[in-house]
């Protein structure tokens, strides 16, 4: 039991010491933005007020050289949020001419194609025919169609629907890439941090995805993991292969078939974007049965060319985000084994050691949870009943990899969106 329990902690206990060596490297930069920038002197434009800036502070000169964007937003009846994504985008600190929106929307009815086609620079292309089958799909569908445009692009940035950015987003994104980035993820925040436990829980989760998994990882020269959205590459990445991902994480499995081609994914905290969290558990449940179906599906699937291209051409980028996937698929089990240890020494009496035990794990999660909302700057205080009962988040969540390994959830399930218009 102790062996099978060392063999599946060591999953959490590589994320664990990534983390603490990222975090004490991480001292060397002083923020995100001199992430990319060579010469920490020297003043960027990140590094300034973002309402210093508008589409008309740009010499020809300097807007020549900026990155032109395909803005690619997925939607299925959005109409409710899809306006304040648009008007965040209408609204950035960066030339008109440099950036294109398209709204892919999949079986929409009316009022989300509607709504998107008032505003300007936005191509609404609908996706009607065939059986909605989930994002991934969507993705496959458009994304051939953005490729037959790729002399007019340099990079592709993804958004959800639901999404909120600030006026300076394209900015960061295009000083990651003047400084050579191939891929950028910026920093997801919750819109809705304060309506539930649950959203609280969210917004940890995110809050150590950000500051405990990518960030660290960025420091190091390790690759950070993509998450849905928020996240921009060259166009010139998909050259030869087009874009194709076949499972429910297709966020995930992009991530994994970027590093076997030897990617790395930057990770830009500057580059900041808000997304609404679910508050009913009933909501958390479904979507964590998404991501886990969608991790197993990418651990089977490309497991055989992970040993091949690691064996091939070792790298700690391989082995690392290897641990990473593997941490999400061995969880349940993980869990498992924690219970059957539980139930040894109840068997054998030991209870002083099972309340110990018990005691140390419950602690080490709310600790975790209070680091990452620290580091992330969110007031612990009012996230107070979140980080208290973080461990029943991530129990639930090993029951719901467990029970996604068993039972993989089949079709993508919509998730409802109300979200409210924020002010910049």
């Amino acid at each position: 039991m102790f062996i099978i329990q060392t063999v599946l902690s060591s999953f959490f206990i590589w994320c664990f010491i990534i983390a603490v060596l990222g975090l004490l490297r991480g001292t060397r930069r002083k923020n995100s933005a001199q992430s990319f920038s060579e010469n920490k002197n020297c003043e960027t434009v990140s590094e300034k007020n973002p309402r210093e800036f508008s589409q008309n502070n740009f010499t020809d000169e300097a807007a020549e050289n900026l990155s032109r964007f395909a803005v690619v937003i997925c939607a299925h009846d959005e109409e409710n949020v899809i306006g304040n994504l648009l008007e965040n985008l209408q609204a950035q600190n960066y030339p008109a001419e440099k950036f294109h929106v398209f709204v892919l929307a999949d079986h929409c009815s009316y009022g989300t194609v509607a709504k998107a086609k008032r505003f300007g620079r936005v191509t609404v292309w609908e996706r009607t025919g065939g059986e909605r089958s989930g994002k991934g799909a969507v993705l496959n569908w458009g994304m051939d169609r953005i490729l037959k445009k790729r002399r007019e692009f340099d990079c592709v940035l993804f958004f959800d629907a639901d999404n909120q950015i600030r006026p300076d987003f394209l900015l960061h994104m295009n000083e990651a890439f003047a400084q050579g980035a191939e891929i950028v993820t910026g920093r997801r925040l919750t819109e809705n941090p304060f309506d539930s436990v649950i959203s609280q829980w969210y917004t940890l989760y995110w809050a150590v995805v950000n500051s405990l998994y990518n960030s660290p990882r960025d420091n190091l020269g390790l690759s950070a993991m993509l998450s849905g959205t928020g996240f921009a590459f060259r166009m010139e990445l998909l050259r030869d292969s087009g874009w194709k991902t076949y499972s429910l994480s297709e966020d995930i499995e992009f991530t994994f078939l970027e590093n076997l081609k030897g990617h790395r994914i930057s990770y830009l905290a500057a580059a900041t974007f808000y997304d609404e969290q679910p508050v009913r558990l009933s909501v958390m449940w479904t979507q964590l049965r998404r991501w886990c179906t969608g991790d197993f599906q990418i651990a089977f699937r490309y497991f055989g060319d992970w040993v091949k291209a690691f064996f091939k051409n070792p790298s700690w980028r391989l082995w690392d985000i290897f641990m990473g996937v593997g941490m999400t698929v061995f969880f349940g089990l993980t869990a498992v084994s924690y219970l059957a240890h539980g139930g040894l020494l109840i068997w054998q009496g030991q209870f002083p050691l099972l309340a110990a035990s018990t005691l140390l794990s419950y602690t080490a999660t709310i600790a975790v949870g209070f680091v990452a909302a620290a580091n992330s700057g969110w007031p612990v205080k009012k996230l107070l009943p979140g980080i208290l009962t973080f461990p029943i988040f991530y129990s639930l969540f090993s029951y719901i990899s467990l029970q996604s390994l068993f039972f993989p959830q089949k079709k993508w399930v919509r998730i409802e969106h109300k979200s409210s218009r924020m002010h910049f």
